[in-house]
């Protein structure tokens, strides 16, 4: 009787709350945590709150480690989540929450978007069920510089300036989601394969899950994610970060659907997980797709020399490069889970119907080549209490090895801490894989991972880490085998309920490549980046931030680069409006300044400011009606003592350049 009771009134406050938020802004909501970290470096953790958004975590059949991933709950927050369940069974309901000690109503609506109560559902009733639930959404976007670049003025880009993006998802919360992606890039011609014109990208995915034994099936677009990531990483890799505890771990989400925009580092084929018992998952996939490729400047070799990433094709060379190479990937992992401990093996075999062949250059030596690539792994974790310790330790077939071994845990409610060691040999090779490291490219490197977070005094946290790394070959940017360090200090405070405060000092030591007569030495170079933060008005519908971010770049000689910017976001029933102004000056690109700006809905936005100027923008949001928004933005930039900005095909003549971004969001 009481538990009906407490759902009757816990399904009352869902209903309120709903009727409060029907103009929730997903998009608002994920910026808001990303400012709480470095924004700027936070792509991964950005990706990964939007596929929770499309793929919400079923609180009643997850797992301590995938709760972590969010990086929205704290320790104790999580264990008396789980805990609820073991002793009263599964929640009927996601404001239940509230029954728990260590939540309150703000933590509920913090992880609200990301998380759902599933009901089991029959397979019949799925396809009817995507549009029972209002969870369904399409956009439509465009955007243009208004400035003509030299790549249209001499006809180099074949296509229109213009920019074109359309997203359509229908999602069935914890069972199936459809998926339906298009984006054409600027420079790029609209492709005739037939009558009717469209983008040279398109991506989709139908992705089935809790099913029986069926747990993941996707067919289309999909990335996998496996272990630690040392073979199989999909994207959701934050690094180093002022996530400075949770940030060192991955967890195994196995197939994911991919849906989006960014045109590489996918698997196009099928991808299925099944349950054989409760303890025992298998997964299988098979991806068969055309990659971009470079074709060796030689052309009696039926190979390439590098993959390209970028999915441009707006050019003659380009075009040229599009669908050069064939891969084919396969492979199995096999997962044993329980609450204390997990281990599994994973194999992938990639397959290419030309060789690889690198550049011949030095820092090339170690670098994959052949037709074909077989790697295999062994991951691991162990629930010890209060320390979780997890490792992957990977293999390239007639290669070398890699392997990380870290643990996360608390002293207590007040300290944090985590530590990882990753050694990646030079001759490993992994063309997926996602690990936490200092370069993107995975190999030729070895590192030990310190990190801490500290809650002295309330409304007071500290957040930092010491990473030290080595590369025991050389790389493109130095002229020799080199190490570095690299350290983060954070302190933030909570002033109160409508303002907050943090100071944040980064310093990094490493290794550049110099010209020093007729050799090539390392140069040891320092860079400081200081940032100081206000942000206030929280609560009410009009915000405020303020930002000064100062760089000190030390080579041969000192060099200076500072940035300096307000924001203001106001937002009332059907309208709102964000703006920035910004002032940045530095002495040359190795003090640049980088800073995250918000954009349209699913588009993350990090700037790059160099040189000496002045830079705005203002989005413009109106929701004529519950289902429908439009978000319109205006940016600018202009120089100062420059008469062309950018470079190569990009380069517009003049000191000043501004852009025009337009988006409709429909929701049913």
């Amino acid at each position: 009787m009481m538990r009906l009771l407490f759902t009757f009134i816990t399904l009352i406050l869902s209903l309120q709350v709903y009727s409060q938020e029907s103009s929730f802004q997903i998009e608002t909501h994920i910026t808001n945590i990303i400012q709480q970290g470095d924004e700027t470096e936070n792509q991964g953790y950005y990706n990964l709150l939007l596929y929770y958004y499309d793929n919400p975590i079923d609180i009643n059949k997850t797992s301590e480690q995938e709760l972590a991933l969010l990086g929205l709950l704290s320790t104790e927050q999580i264990a008396e989540l789980l805990a609820h369940i073991d002793k009263t069974g599964a929640f009927m309901g996601i404001y239940e929450l509230q029954v728990l000690p260590a939540f309150n109503i703000q933590d509920i609506k913090n992880i609200s978007p990301f998380i759902t109560i599933a009901s089991e559902i029959p397979l019949t009733k799925l396809i009817p069920g995507l549009f029972e639930g209002n969870t369904n959404y399409t956009t439509l976007g465009y955007s243009r510089v208004n400035q003509i670049s030299r790549g249209y003025t001499d006809s180099t880009y074949l296509g229109s300036p213009d920019r074109m993006q359309m997203r359509l998802r229908l999602r069935n919360p914890g069972h199936l989601s459809v998926g339906l992606s298009a984006q054409k890039d600027p420079g790029e011609t609209w492709i005739n394969n037939s009558s009717v014109p469209s983008t040279d990208y398109l991506s989709g995915h139908i992705f089935l899950e809790n099913q029986g034994r069926i747990k993941q099936l996707v067919l289309g677009d999909y990335r996998l994610q496996f272990g630690q990531g040392l073979v199989l990483g999909a994207g959701f890799m934050v690094g180093k970060n002022v996530q400075t505890v949770a940030s060192v771990k991955q967890s195994n989400l196995g197939v994911l659907p991919y849906s989006s925009i960014t045109e590489s580092n996918f698997f196009r084929g099928s991808g299925l997980t099944i349950k054989i018992m409760e303890s025992l998952k298998v997964s299988m996939f098979y991806s068969n797709q055309h990659l971009d490729a470079t074709p060796v400047s030689d052309t009696t070799l039926n190979a390439v020399s590098s993959i390209r990433t970028s999915g441009l094709h707006r050019t003659v060379s380009e075009l040229n490069a599009k669908n050069q190479l064939h891969e084919q990937v396969w492979g199995s992992a096999i997962t044993y889970e329980t609450k204390k401990f997990t281990t599994g093996v994973l194999l992938v075999n990639s397959q290419f119907d030309k060789a690889i062949i690198p550049q011949n250059r030095d820092y090339n030596k170690f670098r994959f080549s052949g037709k074909r690539l077989l790697n295999y792994s062994w991951f691991g974790q162990f629930d010890a209490g209060n320390f979780l310790f997890f490792s992957e330790i990977a293999k390239t077939q007639n290669a070398g090895m890699a392997y990380n071994f870290g643990v996360i845990g608390s002293i207590s409610k007040y300290v944090s801490l985590s530590m990882l060691y990753r050694s990646f040999a030079k001759d490993f090779h992994s063309l997926y894989g996602l690990p936490f490291a200092e370069r993107g490219s995975i190999g030729n490197e070895k590192g030990l991972y310190w990190g801490l977070k500290l809650y002295p005094i309330t409304n007071v946290s500290i957040s930092a880490y010491f990473d030290m790394y080595e590369f025991p070959w050389l790389n493109s940017t130095t002229a020799a085998p080199s190490g570095g360090m690299d350290f983060l200090v954070r302190v933030e405070h909570e002033i109160d309920k409508k303002a907050r405060m943090f100071i944040q000092v980064r310093n990094e030591q490493n290794n550049v490549k110099i010209n020093s007569g007729n050799v090539y030495i390392n140069q040891p170079v320092k860079l400081l980046k200081s940032i100081l933060n206000f942000d206030y008005n929280l609560e009410s519908p009009i915000s405020f931030r303020s930002r000064l971010q100062y760089n000190r770049y030390s080579e041969d000689e000192v060099e200076n680069g500072w940035l300096i910017y307000q924001d203001i976001n106001y937002s009332i029933m059907k309208f709102g409006f964000t703006g920035r102004v910004l002032l940045f000056n530095t002495d040359s690109y190795n003090s640049r300044q980088y800073a995250y700006e918000k954009d349209m809905l699913f588009t993350y936005n990090t700037r790059v400011f160099n040189g000496k100027g002045l830079s705005y923008y203002l989005i413009m949001k109106y929701k004529p009606m519950r289902r429908l928004s439009l978000r319109l933005k205006w940016s600018y930039m202009k120089y100062a003592n420059q008469d062309e900005i950018g470079s190569g095909y990009d380069v517009i003549s003049g000191n000043h350049k501004s852009q025009i971004t337009g988006q409709l969001h429909y929701s049913f």
